[in-house]
């Protein structure tokens, strides 16, 4: 009997939250955040304010993905100029920097700013957040990573691409190496690191909590973090997920473009 009521105040307790988290969202003006414990601090209205902290976490989020990318092919376009042997060294360089934790890189960033103040006097970059946030090292530090996961990435489909008989068929018409990779593999490669975005952009949102709370950025992983409510809490997923599932729509969008436009 006992066992039977505790099951039904859960499940009452269980619907009652649901029900107001359900309000909270259908009417997110009525969402609070406490500036000090949840039942005796300050209450004020969460928006506004919260866009502050989601602007600068998108902005993170998004700009370290398109600096990685870029970084990534960079380095892809000069290791494919190298040699075999060069080629398969990076490779398993860039293994080994895979399987380094995230804490590691953060910490190492600041040590070396720290380091760099003290050999110079000079801080080229603000190492933690305080009444302002830090922008360029948890920027650099973000796309380290990432970095090195597409590069590693766009080498395995590169070799994949290289060994697919076009690229033979496309010697054997007289074009040049250069412009069988940087045209024909390249293209293809780009193509293939399409299927890989979500789980790209997966680990780079995993790596964007760590991140935001170890700088003190004060971004939306770090406000959730120290506001830890469930509407709080379902606010941020839903408004990381907004941005995210729209850049994958753009992808989708765009593999689709390029293949109808090979198929013309």
């Amino acid at each position: 009997m006992l066992f039977q009521e505790g099951i039904d105040l859960s499940l009452s307790t269980y619907w009652s939250s649901l029900k107001g988290l359900a309000v909270s969202l259908v009417q997110p003006g009525s969402i609070m955040y406490s500036t000090g414990d949840y039942n005796t601090g300050s209450q004020y209205p969460l928006f506004p304010y919260f866009f502050e902290f989601y602007g600068y976490s998108i902005s993170v989020l998004f700009l370290g993905f398109i600096l990685a990318l870029v970084i990534a092919v960079v380095l892809i376009m000069i290791t494919f100029q190298l040699s075999v042997k060069k080629r398969t060294a990076l490779m398993k360089l860039s293994t080994i920097l895979e399987a380094v934790p995230d804490l590691f890189v953060i910490a190492m960033a600041q040590l070396f700013i720290i380091f760099l103040f003290k050999q110079t006097g000079i801080l080229f970059f603000d190492v933690v957040g305080a009444y302002e946030r830090p922008f360029v090292l948890p920027l650099i530090t973000y796309t380290i990573l990432p970095t090195v996961f597409l590069y590693r990435t766009l080498t395995l489909l590169f070799d994949e691409e290289l060994r697919k008989p076009y690229v033979e068929l496309a010697k054997g018409k007289g074009l040049t190496d250069f412009r069988v990779l940087f045209v024909h593999v390249f293209r293809n490669g780009l193509m293939g690191l399409l299927h890989h975005s979500k789980m790209i952009l997966a680990f780079m949102l995993s790596n964007l909590i760590m991140l935001e709370i170890i700088f003190n950025t004060r971004g939306i992983t770090w406000f959730v973090y120290h506001h830890p409510t469930p509407e709080i809490a379902t606010v941020s997923i839903l408004l990381l997920a907004i941005p995210i599932l729209l850049f994958e729509q753009g992808m989708n969008k765009l593999k689709s473009s390029i293949v109808g436009g090979e198929g013309r």
